[in-house]
């Protein structure tokens, strides 16, 4: 017995322009919060480190909610990371380039690295923050149409 899927159900049509901003605005402005709270650096995350080590546990009382901020801002700033790594290699690159890496660049800066023209280079970005938004798994980062 087969059963039909409803793909517009399941995968309602995006807003692109919407999606790409919004993860843009998650990218500049969460990311770097999270990146505060838990303690790391862009430095840190340019590949992941897979550790089958346990991790000690903290059991001071009066520190507790401080550890679940850190912890929380950690597993976002981990997925953030992995989202970006499981992007397409043009889309890694060029958030690699915006959003990981130690330098401050910008988008002159990126199009000029990766050699392309400032309309190609904006049309990619947009492909490569929509991408983010699909591989992004903690919240939803798209934005429907109606």
């Amino acid at each position: 017995m087969t059963q039909n899927i409803d793909m517009a159900a399941l995968f309602p049509e995006i807003d692109e322009n919407k999606t790409a901003s919004k993860a843009m605005r998650f990218l500049k402005t969460d990311f770097p919060k999270m990146l505060r709270v838990s303690g790391r650096s862009t430095t840190d995350l340019k590949s992941p480190i897979i550790s089958d080590m346990p991790k000690g546990n903290s059991f001071v009382n009066q520190a507790e909610e401080t550890i679940i901020r850190r912890m929380a801002a950690d597993q976002i700033v981990k997925q953030t990371r992995d989202a970006i790594y499981h992007c397409d290699v043009k889309s890694k690159t060029i958030l690699e380039l915006l959003y990981l890496s130690s330098g401050c660049y910008g988008d002159e800066q990126v199009w000029g690295h990766i050699g392309y023209e400032k309309t190609q280079y904006y049309y990619y970005k947009k492909m490569a923050l929509l991408s983010f938004a699909d591989a992004y798994l903690l919240e939803d980062l798209h934005c429907y149409k109606k």
